[in-house]
């Protein structure tokens, strides 16, 4: 077939990507803050018992949960190269 119908062997539009969100953590005795690979489970405001790579603390609090999108950064490469 040669595509007529509205039957396209390739789709139009955006191709799925894998994202790799990131979970924020700001630790509860010394403020700081850092990030590590999302686990299922996570969500904004929960507390993780989880050691502070500062101070040592046992408690830290998410403090956001986000996704950067491969594509934004190698943008920003070709505008600076630019």
């Amino acid at each position: 077939m040669s595509g007529e119908g509205g039957i396209s062997m390739f789709p139009s539009g955006r191709e799925k990507r894998i994202l790799n969100p990131l979970t924020f953590l700001k630790c509860l005795s010394c403020s700081t803050i850092n990030s590590r690979p999302f686990k299922e489970g996570d969500y904004v405001f929960g507390e993780v018992e989880e050691k502070c790579p500062k101070c040592g603390g046992d408690r830290m609090k998410i403090v956001g949960i986000y996704v950067k999108e491969p594509e934004q950064r190698e943008e920003k490469k070709r505008k600076q190269a630019l």
